[in-house]
């Protein structure tokens, strides 16, 4: 397993994405609020070659001040080009991490 780490900021950035020598399974993702606010999250799954349009999975995700939402019930497969890119309302409000399997 392994890990991504970053703290997100109001522009969509690519955080995590599959490779031609690599596809990754993401087991989990943390969204952790480290503000005394509440922060709102967009996460997307973009498949190779895609934008952000149509591909969003989390809309203005609500994460309480000091709080942690945990993301784990699905997995989701990048296979080459594919990522995951997110953005929050607050610059550097939210730390994300996410847990990964090189396949």
């Amino acid at each position: 397993m392994a890990l991504v780490n970053t703290k997100l900021t109001t522009s969509t950035a690519s955080i995590i994405a599959g490779t031609s020598v690599q596809s990754k399974a993401i087991t989990c993702m943390y969204f952790c609020n480290t503000t005394g606010t509440t922060a709102y999250v967009n996460v997307f799954a973009v498949p190779s070659g895609g934008t952000v349009a149509n591909c969003i999975i989390y809309n203005n995700l609500s994460i309480a001040a000091q709080d942690t939402v945990v993301v784990d019930l699905e997995k989701i497969i990048l296979g080459d080009g594919d990522s995951i890119q997110a953005n929050c309302t607050v610059d550097n409000s939210i730390a994300l991490t996410i847990s990964y399997v090189g396949i």
